[in-house]
């Protein structure tokens, strides 16, 4: 179990604030406020979550689906196999 602060650095830290215990930070909050009961949907897992983002991104237009100048051309883009192969040839190198 990963514990942040040892019981001594939590009481050291309240006292530099002026405070005894933890419970007394909150004593202006209004007790009905302090926790209330959230009406939260069921958890999903990673795999469902994910999911759900996705179908909600793909409503909205991307740089995949438009011309994009961000990066000013320094991106990667489609460049024809022969182009590298043409590149390659040795009669195109200087001696």
């Amino acid at each position: 179990m990963f514990t942040p602060h040892t019981e001594s650095e939590r009481d050291e830290m309240l006292a530099a604030i002026g405070v005894n215990k933890l419970e007394d930070l909150f004593q202006d909050v209004p007790a009905a406020f302090r926790f209330p009961a959230l009406n939260l949907p069921p958890a999903l897992t990673e795999m469902e979550i994910m999911a759900e983002l996705q179908a909600l991104a793909q409503a909205n237009e991307s740089t995949q689906d438009l011309a994009c100048f961000l990066g000013a051309g320094a991106y990667h883009h489609y460049i024809p196999a022969a182009v590298d192969s043409l590149l390659r040839r040795s009669e195109n190198t200087r001696a």
